[in-house]
């Protein structure tokens, strides 16, 4: 009766992950403006939820047989390779898929061929059974080890953008740090491991671990991506001729990827003159004080430049090297010192903290609170408090 009631638990978990993961592909696919990224995730949740039809087919339906199904341990060869490109598409790294992305699918492409060819497949792990057959092992440790892989560079890559959004935006939230992606990706590798573990070890209670587990990461890579926009889009990066002024000929260039020592060096070959750089400076901070842009909680470098009339690169080297620091935290010192000012008003008295940060250009309370401690070194209440 436990055992029934069991398999009733798992099939009804199998049905919840393939609803979620067609709803999630039905949705991106209809979205009016489809981003790579979205159909990147598309194809990811198809290739997700594959297995457990598979799996939930075999237990409705024993004779019925369908051979794009019976490769749902192969299909987990694709996880790795559909992380990479989605992270790459939505920091705008890749407008398109070339063949050159598609070559990361090969693993794959060869083990099914292989298994239409031969009609060989190894048998799915079984929580019944105490003993793993050698192929799901061996097809595990390939999983695995592609993961594992695949997590590595994405997370180099995820760190990489964590400074370079730092360049371009005065906010940073979730969509933009893209902190969701980091830690959905370290559960796809804590999955993979767990369920290689059961099957070296014999432990088939892994498998009723494994199958929840892997529900909760489909359920948050829906939501999450569901709410994604593309962090960087190609299409909508100003031209040439925006980003350029007639007194400034220049090519533009890769920013620097942070505030340090090191950007005089990195930005030697730009063409600004110091003569140059010191009325952009100048410029920029009397704008700060009179036009006050941080106050617009969605202000980008690019949005500073177009108001300044200034190339966007000639703005980012300007705030990295006479700042030495990067364009978040330049804007948000403004955004502090703002909010400083008005607790000492006594107009401001019953005001609460978050209508001040709001009022001040931050748009969420996280991370004025976060942006606060870190330039005052106390928190915006501890700060209050010491006012009175």
């Amino acid at each position: 009766m436990c055992q029934k009631a069991a398999r009733f638990r798992m099939e009804y978990l199998f049905v919840v992950g393939v609803v979620q993961a067609l709803f999630t592909t039905v949705f991106l696919a209809s979205k009016p403006k489809r981003a790579l990224s979205d159909l990147v995730l598309a194809a990811w949740m198809i290739f997700i939820a594959l297995p457990m039809i598979d799996i939930l087919a075999m237990h409705l339906w024993p004779d019925l047989h369908v051979p794009i199904l019976q490769s749902d341990l192969i299909y987990p060869l694709t996880y790795g390779p559909f992380m990479w490109l989605y992270v790459r598409a939505v920091t705008g790294a890749i407008s398109r898929i070339s063949r050159q992305d598609l070559m990361h699918f090969l693993p794959f492409s060869l083990v099914s061929l292989v298994q239409i060819v031969t009609g060989l497949a190894p048998p799915l792990p079984n929580p019944d059974h105490m003993v793993f057959d050698t192929s799901t092992r061996l097809v595990g440790a390939v999983n695995l080890v592609l993961i594992l892989s695949y997590s590595w560079a994405v997370a180099q890559r995820l760190s990489q953008h964590g400074l370079k959004v730092n360049q371009h935006f005065s906010n940073l939230p979730n969509r933009v740090t893209l902190k969701w992606l980091f830690w959905l990706i370290a559960g796809f590798s804590a999955v993979s491991l767990l369920l290689f573990l059961g099957s070296l070890l014999s432990l088939p209670a892994v498998l009723h671990v494994h199958l929840p587990a892997k529900i909760a990461i489909l359920f948050g890579l829906s939501f999450y991506g569901l709410r994604q926009n593309q962090v960087f889009d190609h299409k909508q990066e100003p031209s040439a001729q925006d980003r350029s002024d007639p007194q400034d000929p220049e090519p533009i260039l890769t920013e620097p990827q942070g505030g340090s020592e090191d950007s005089k060096k990195r930005y030697s070959r730009s063409g600004l003159t110091e003569e140059r750089a010191e009325r952009i400076l100048t410029r920029l901070e009397a704008y700060m004080k009179t036009a006050r842009p941080y106050l617009s909680a969605d202000l980008t470098i690019t949005d500073l430049a177009k108001q300044m009339s200034v190339p966007r690169h000639h703005l980012t080297e300007v705030i990295s090297t006479r700042h030495e620091k990067s364009f978040y935290i330049f804007v948000n010192e403004y955004r502090i010192a703002a909010i400083k000012q008005a607790m000492e008003s006594p107009e401001n008295a019953n005001a609460t903290l978050l209508e001040l940060a709001y009022a001040s250009g931050f748009n969420s309370k996280s991370p004025f609170n976060a942006a606060f401690k870190q330039l005052t070194g106390m928190t915006p209440s501890q700060y209050r408090r010491q006012l009175r």
